[in-house]
């Protein structure tokens, strides 16, 4: 069986979920979780992601996530599936309570896999709020690293 052969009997199809992980691996540096339900047909990918870190609080973001899939074809090797996810916090919004306030987004992130989805890289951002009741700026972080299929059983 050639590689290309094999690429293609392993592909997914349909509608998957994909458990990502990224973490750079120095102490104390934001961890990224992805869980992502991937619609292959219509390109679509939708989820959760959350940024932790070692902090007294460790979760740093929380965001309902969205996005396109989109197939990224060269000749030869080194194709990749790119997502390109944009993110809004989780807002419990009472049913009676009318349309609601207007809710900028809180994360992006564009993830580039290899053909087998199992490993690759993700370029990503989040926007944490450092602060109880006082007004605070909140800062934008913007980290880049290499990403993981996390196991089922993880």
């Amino acid at each position: 069986m050639t590689e290309q052969t094999k690429v293609a009997h392993n592909a997914k199809a349909g509608l998957f979920l994909l458990n990502l992980q990224s973490e750079s691996g120095l102490m104390g540096a934001p961890i990224l979780h992805l869980q992502l339900g991937i619609d292959a047909p219509h390109a679509k990918a939708t989820g959760m992601a959350q940024v932790t870190q070692a902090l007294a609080n460790p979760v740093v973001c929380t965001s309902h996530v969205s996005g396109d899939v989109i197939y990224e074809t060269v000749m030869g090797p080194g194709s990749k599936i790119r997502i390109d996810l944009c993110g809004y916090p989780i807002v419990n919004w009472p049913k009676e309570g009318g349309i609601g306030p207007v809710i900028p987004k809180n994360f992006s992130a564009i993830v580039l896999l290899d053909q087998n989805w199992e490993k690759g890289e993700v370029h990503y951002q989040y926007q944490s709020n450092t602060g109880g009741w006082v007004k605070e700026i909140q800062k934008i972080h913007e980290v880049e690293n290499s990403l993981r299929l996390v196991s089922e059983a993880s």
